[in-house]
């Protein structure tokens, strides 16, 4: 038997030359991509640009963001959006064309009215006690005023103005004071203003003075009066002054003058303030008449 030795390096070239026949060949190398010249990019069409925000939403913020804007551009500035109705509410003394000038809110925004700043406007007439202003859309506003009410008047320089329950000057008088209205008179004959303070106790006592006198005394004033020295004083029905002061003891000094007149003593002049009241008769005695 023939032995033929194998030819080991024959086999080992024939299997390497299989092995590259039958691997595939690598890909040749890519070539980098050329940047078009500037001005040349490919850029989306409008059409396929719509497409892809109509897909992500973005159109639709955008829609909603513009529509918000114009609203709000139109709620500030339109002027449906201005005062323009204003209704007073509580007046008596004042007019309300008068209230609605104070306030001065007709034609501004109605977004923007400063209600403090017209109250204080509103407050500065003397009038006016309190007052609340109310904001209603599209242009409305509500004025509610309480009105100080005149109690007394008060006479200065041949002028009768009136004056509230707590002093407090609120113009001159336009008609012709009534039988049961209180007047003051004051002997120093100044000039009021409006929002000026009368003194609260001069009044006081004033108004009890007249109440009283008639009720407690049987005695009606003929006239009650100020003055910057004496005080309160009061004219008698025959032309007696009868000095008060202040309202400090009233109640003895109404007590003194009752002894006076349930006594029938004859005075012109009675001041009533000093701890030990005096008074003085300066009218002429009545003359004697001869006996026949």
């Amino acid at each position: 038997m023939d032995y033929n030795p194998p030819n080991t390096r024959e086999r080992i070239a024939a299997r390497r030359q299989q092995r590259r026949k039958a691997a595939p060949a690598p890909p040749p190398p890519r070539r980098a991509p050329v940047a078009p010249p500037p001005g040349q990019q490919a850029v989306p069409g409008a059409q396929r640009a719509l497409l892809a925000w109509l897909r992500n939403g973005r159109l639709a913020s955008l829609a909603l963001f513009l529509a918000a804007v114009g609203a709000l551009a139109y709620v500030f500035t339109a002027p449906r959006f201005s005062v323009q109705q204003i209704r007073v509410e509580g007046n008596n003394a004042l007019d309300a064309a008068a209230v609605a000038e104070l306030v001065d809110l007709r034609g501004r925004p109605i977004w923007f009215v400063n209600t403090d700043q017209a109250l204080a406007r509103l407050r500065e007439n003397a009038y006016v006690a309190s007052a609340a202003i109310d904001l209603a859309l599209p242009d409305a506003a509500l004025v509610r005023i309480v009105e100080r009410r005149p109690e007394v008047r008060w006479q200065a320089g041949g002028v009768h103005y009136l004056v509230d329950g707590s002093g407090k000057v609120l113009g001159p008088a336009r008609e012709a004071a009534a039988a049961d209205v209180l007047v003051i008179t004051d002997s120093s004959n100044l000039e009021l203003k409006p929002n000026e303070q009368i003194d609260s106790d001069a009044l006081h006592l004033a108004q009890n003075l007249a109440l009283r006198l008639p009720v407690e005394l049987g005695f009606t004033p003929a006239q009650i009066g100020w003055d910057y020295g004496l005080g309160v004083f009061v004219r008698g029905p025959f032309g007696q002054t009868i000095v008060f002061g202040r309202s400090e003891q009233l109640d003895r000094k109404l007590a003194v003058l009752q002894v006076l007149l349930q006594d029938q003593t004859a005075f012109t002049y009675l001041d009533l303030r000093p701890a030990n009241p005096f008074y003085q008769n300066t009218a002429p005695a009545p003359a004697s008449v001869p006996e026949p």
